[in-house]
């Protein structure tokens, strides 16, 4: 603003200067003067032609000197410029001082409108990226929204459909979620979305892989036996159906895949070793083991869970044990997930990415989560009246030898 204004102020200033020279160059004897000497010119043609006599020209020449006589000796001609000049001057102020005052409230009403004010403020626009990084259960809900509207535009958008099944499984939609992976595989026959929706089944099924989940993995490896994402979750698969052998085919088939460097590589070599040793088989090399513990001890959280004497009436031997990670702000999607039951208490828990419910969200990307425990009467996974339970949080990343004692009913 300052800058526009000092322009058109130069420019106006500059302008005014011009004129009030002019102005000053003008002197209305010296042009009074000049009209009479055109007239007296005239006269003089006028008697050479014999248009006007001696007596009339001499008439004539006695007129003009007059009125030159009292041109001069007028006062008002020498005091006409000054005045004119003060009004000038004061108009050009004025001029002046309404542009700057019509730049700035015209700038700042635009900037209040159409701008954003609060990116002056530094501690407003930290709170608002903070906001912004926490993904609640009210912004997922927008999101759907808003890619639901969206879809109807471009329904051929595979991408769009792949992301809106990404959220509502995040919700916990898994209708939703399995409808909008369908209209994603209509479009593409993409092995991964396939894998994806194949996840989304068996969390339909309170994680069961029964039926049509394990007839998508088998058609993926059908079709391709070494699809890494298949490979990856029929050893889940089969982990929780209690099938270890099958478990280590599948993740050691995976293992050869995979970057011997990569993160996928420590958390293979760990699910590995679970299985074999769930086989009685040998461990794998000292050297490699503990490379492998070394580093699933930095990205994995364990500890025991178990239940105060005083609540052992109130639950039954088949309850559903659910042990989960979610994040402290934002989704309570969970992290990783162990589900055990109330027999089998109390028990030793590892969380870690290999019991990650989506491998678009693992526990090793958080810094700090909490610790939940859940026990169901019904074994559906969204909470219901009576359930009993503890939260531990924040637990950091790391964090071994929890111990979860179950003391009270969930509300």
């Amino acid at each position: 603003m300052i800058l526009v204004v000092a322009v058109l102020s130069r420019t106006l200033w500059r302008g005014w200067q011009h004129g009030a020279a002019l102005q000053a160059s003008f002197d209305p004897v010296q042009a009074n003067a000049q009209v009479y000497r055109d007239q007296l010119a005239e006269l003089e043609r006028d008697h050479r032609l014999g248009q006007l006599s001696t007596q009339d020209l001499d008439a004539a020449r006695d007129e003009i000197a007059r009125r030159v006589l009292e041109d001069v000796s007028n006062p008002s001609h020498a005091r006409t410029t000054q005045p004119l000049a003060e009004a000038s001057r004061r108009g050009l102020w004025a001029v002046l001082g309404g542009v700057a005052l019509l730049m700035c409230a015209g700038s700042i009403t635009l900037y209040s409108l159409w701008g954003q004010p609060e990116a002056l403020d530094p501690l407003a626009l930290k709170q608002g990226v903070d906001e912004d990084a926490q993904v609640t259960p009210e912004k997922l809900a927008a999101m759907a929204t808003a890619l639901t509207k969206r879809l109807q535009d471009e329904p051929n958008s595979t991408e769009g459909w792949v992301m809106l099944g990404r959220v509502q499984r995040a919700l916990q939609h898994f209708d939703e979620a399995d409808e909008a992976l369908r209209h994603a595989l209509d479009l593409s026959q993409d092995p991964n979305i396939m894998i994806e929706r194949a996840e989304v089944l068996a969390q339909k099924n309170q994680g069961s892989f029964a039926g049509e989940p394990w007839a998508i993995i088998q058609r993926v490896l059908d079709a391709d036996p070494n699809q890494l994402n298949a490979l990856l979750l029929a050893g889940s698969a089969s982990f929780s159906e209690l099938n270890y052998r099958s478990a280590l085919r599948f993740w050691e088939r995976a293992r050869e895949t995979v970057p011997a460097d990569s993160n996928d590589a420590v958390e293979l070599d760990r699910a590995i070793a679970q299985a074999r040793d769930k086989l009685g088989l040998p461990e794998i090399p000292p050297r490699a083991q503990a490379s492998v513990e070394q580093n699933l001890s930095q990205r994995s959280i364990s500890g025991r869970v178990s239940l105060v004497n005083e609540l052992a009436n109130q639950v039954s031997p088949n309850d559903t044990v659910f042990i989960y990670a979610t994040a402290v702000a934002g989704s309570r999607m969970p992290l990783a997930i162990v589900r055990t039951t109330v027999a089998r208490l109390p028990f030793d828990f590892v969380l870690d990415d290999s019991t990650a419910m989506s491998p678009n969200a693992k526990l090793s990307g958080a810094q700090e989560v909490s610790v939940q425990v859940r026990i169901s009467k019904t074994g559906q996974a969204m909470p219901q009246p009576g359930d009993l339970g503890v939260t531990l949080t924040p637990v950091k990343l790391g964090s071994h030898g929890l111990n979860l004692m179950v003391r009270e009913t969930l509300h």
